[in-house]
């Protein structure tokens, strides 16, 4: 898991809690701090998924482009 997923991920609970927190206590301040730390770590966490897939898509096209420039210098030689 990427540093991006699981500091998202921990925000978003911070966030929960801290939302939980200021629903009970009555402060909307603190309610609205939680909201914003949740989105905020949804959007943290988006980025740490995506920089995973670009990094396994850029690995395939590599292994891609490597096998096919095998086959390219076995039709060569031959």
């Amino acid at each position: 898991m990427s540093r991006d997923i699981r500091e998202g991920r921990w925000l978003q609970a911070k966030g929960r809690v801290m939302r939980a927190w200021g629903a009970l206590v009555g402060d909307e301040a603190v309610e609205a701090e939680g909201n914003a730390n949740v989105v905020a770590g949804a959007l943290q966490e988006s980025v740490g998924v995506a920089k995973r897939e670009a990094g396994r898509e850029m690995s395939r096209g590599a292994d891609a482009l490597a096998s096919f420039a095998k086959k390219a210098v076995r039709a060569i030689t031959r």
